[in-house]
C-alpha cells in the first residue's frame, strides 16, 4: 500500500505519493552519496519506499516483497510504524514538535559513537519513557552492517550494495480498498506536512548547535 503526505495546496494540486518521492528523491542519487531523512509524521513507516526494514528484535534487515532499489546510501528514521500514528506532545525543546523528533535530539545528544541498534533501542526508550506507544522505524537503500556500524548524521557512507537498480516486481498486489479518509493521513495529515519543513530546521539547528 501507497503512503501519501498532503502538502498545505493538496486541494488544489493532489498529495505527494511515496512512489513520487523514491522517483524524483531516492532514485536519482548516485553511489556515495548520502541521504538521512526524518519522517516524524502519522503512517510513516516507509514514507521513501526503500528497499530494507530493520527488525531490531531479531537484530537483521527484511527486503521489500517488491523491492525499490536505489543507488545512494539513503536511510530513514520513521516516527511510527506504516499502521501507526506519531504523536505531538513530549515538547521540551520547542514550543510545537512531535514526540519522536525530540526523542531522536535527546537520543543522539546523549552519547558519542553509538552504534544503529544502542541508537534505535535508546530512541524506543526515549518514547516508552515519556508514555508513547509508538513504534521508531530504520529503512535503508543498502543492506550495511548494522552491529558494528557508529550511527552519524554525515561520515561512514556507504557505495551501492545492490546488484540491480530500479523498482523489482517479485509479485502482483492487489490494490486495497482502504483508505485514511479524504486527507489520506488523517485529519492531522496536512497539518504535519506544513510543519514537517519547520521542525527539521530546528532540529538540526539543536543537534549542532
Amino acid at each position: 500500500a501507497n503512503e501519501t503526505f498532503c502538502p498545505t495546496d493538496f486541494q488544489r494540486a493532489g498529495q505527494i505519493v511515496d512512489d513520487e518521492l523514491w522517483s524524483n528523491l531516492v532514485y536519482p542519487l548516485p553511489s556515495g552519496c548520502r541521504l538521512t531523512a526524518i519522517m516524524d509524521c502519522c503512517h510513516s513507516g516507509t514514507g521513501l519506499d526503500l528497499a530494507f526494514t530493520w527488525d531490531q528484535r531479531r537484530g537483521q534487515w527484511y527486503e521489500d516483497e517488491n523491492p525499490s532499489h536505489a543507488a545512494a546510501d539513503v536511510q530513514m528514521f520513521s516516527g511510527c510504524q506504516d499502521d501507526q500514528c506519531s504523536s505531538d506532545g513530549d515538547v521540551m525543546l520547542f514550543k510545537t514538535g512531535g514526540a519522536m523528533t525530540n526523542a531522536f535530539i535527546r537520543a543522539y545528544t546523549a552519547e558519542k559513537f553509538q552504534t544503529y541498534p544502542d541508537f534505535m533501542q535508546r530512541l524506543k526508550h526515549e518514547l516508552r519513557s515519556r508514555g508513547f506507544t509508538q513504534k521508531p522505524q530504520l529503512t535503508s537503500s543498502q543492506p550495511f552492517s548494522v552491529r558494528d556500524k557508529v550511527f552519524c548524521l554525515s561520515d561512514g557512507i556507504v557505495n551501492n550494495m545492490n546488484p540491480q537498480i530500479g523498482r523489482l516486481q517479485r509479485r502482483k498486489i492487489r490494490p486495497q480498498r482502504e483508505f485514511f479518509g479524504d486527507m489520506g493521513l488523517g485529519a492531522g495529515g496536512m497539518m504535519e506536512a506544513a510543519l514537517m519543513a519547520g521542525m527539521g530546521a530546528m532540529m538540526l539547528n539543536a543537534i549542532f548547535d
